[in-house]
């Protein structure tokens, strides 16, 4: 999550106050606690890749890397600050990345892994004028799979009148989990719509726009030639068109489809076996008249009998 400036700059004021260990490899530089040593190398590691690989495939500039690994819950709050939404595993702004450890936060050590590269494409677009929408879609598109689960809850979302405008994923760090998660699955929804309609490649022209013109609005039109309003509702009318079978795999109501399902295959199984039976009926029938039409046959040709 990109968070503002202000909430995550005084942090680093703080780690002479505590005891931390740090180490350094490349452009990155860890700070943690002697508790997470051994995610350490892990962590570094993940960032120096996931770096280079969004200078591949964006240009974007290698940027020093400072990043705190926060050994549990009310020091990831101190070095947050109060505004940070509860739900937030991971933070990034400027050159500055604050992280929870995943001893204590319940992520896997993929999970894990997948923060610290979405946090990473947060500290790339840093300097970058970019709507939430596409800073958080491009840096989930970069770091996970579209989910399944992320499509279900879009189409939820559909289905209930509660998709969000692109205007109002602006306030996501306001929002309860619930619909910051919804909001997150519309962003990562918008870009890779963008990438599989316009071709991944223009992504990193558009980029490359925004850098130069200092706005979103004119890169977006000058890569894509239609305006982000614009981009927005022929998405939503792609979602009205494509998304809607997917709340049948959404978990709240996969009893419910299982329900249906079994329920039409056991019309569907019975009609069917109706007219199996029906068929054999009517076979009986025809085979059991069959003999008496025969000896009409015979009793007409030999008039002696």
């Amino acid at each position: 999550m990109k968070i503002k400036p202000l909430l995550i700059l005084f942090f680093f004021a703080l780690l002479s106050a505590a005891p931390f260990r740090q180490m350094q490899n490349g452009a990155v530089t860890v700070y943690f606690n002697e508790a997470d040593t051994r995610i350490v190398t892990l962590t570094a590691e993940t960032v120096g890749r996931q770096q280079q690989h969004l200078s591949d495939r964006y240009n974007l500039p290698v940027y020093p890397v400072h990043i705190y690994i926060a050994s549990d819950e009310n020091e990831y709050r101190l070095h947050s600050g109060s505004a940070s939404p509860l739900w937030s595993i991971g933070l990034a702004s400027e050159d500055r990345m604050l992280v929870k450890s995943p001893s204590f936060s319940r992520q896997t050590i993929a999970q894990y892994r997948t923060t610290l590269q979405h946090e990473t494409v947060h500290l790339a677009l840093d300097k970058l004028d970019l709507p939430v929408w596409f800073n958080e879609g491009l840096a989930q598109y970069e770091s996970e799979p579209f989910s399944l689960r992320q499509k279900a809850l879009v189409s939820r979302g559909l289905w209930s009148g509660k998709l969000f405008s692109f205007n109002e994923i602006e306030a996501l760090m306001q929002m309860p989990k619930a619909s910051a998660e919804l909001a997150y699955a519309q962003s990562v929804a918008a870009v890779d719509y963008l990438s599989d309609r316009y071709g991944a490649s223009l992504l990193a022209s558009l980029l490359s726009r925004v850098r130069q013109s200092g706005q979103f609005s004119t890169g977006f039109g000058s890569t894509f030639l239609i305006s982000p309003r614009a981009f927005e509702n022929e998405w939503r009318e792609y979602v009205r068109t494509r998304y809607r079978i997917f709340i049948l795999t959404d978990s709240n109501n996969f009893l419910w489809s299982g329900v249906t399902l079994l329920f039409l295959a056991g019309v569907f199984l019975t009609r069917r076996r109706r007219k199996q039976i029906l068929k054999k009926w009517e076979q009986d029938e025809r085979e059991m008249d069959l003999p008496s039409t025969e000896g009409d046959k015979r009793e007409q040709t030999n008039p002696e009998s």
